[in-house]
């Protein structure tokens, strides 16, 4: 039998850990966390993805895009 508990970042989570192996019949504790990352290829099928891309052309072709400086993306992708 298994039971979900959802924590909130600011939650202790070593100490959860120490009160729930108190517990009788508690065997197992396992901390997951939610932040899922994605491979190239599951975000180029996503659908949503596509159309982005897609007005990006669109846009692009149209004149409508804008030329970003090089810290500006150092910044984006914390480069120092």
């Amino acid at each position: 039998m298994e039971i979900k508990v959802s924590l909130d970042e600011y939650a202790d989570v070593q100490f959860i850990k120490k009160l729930l192996f108190q517990l009788k019949g508690v065997v197992n504790v396992e901390v997951e966390n939610e932040e899922k990352s994605y491979s190239w290829n599951e975000i180029e099928n996503f659908e949503s993805f596509a159309k982005v891309m897609e007005q990006s052309e669109l846009d692009y072709k149209s004149g409508r895009h804008e030329e970003l400086t090089d810290d500006l993306l150092d910044e984006l992708f914390n480069k120092k």
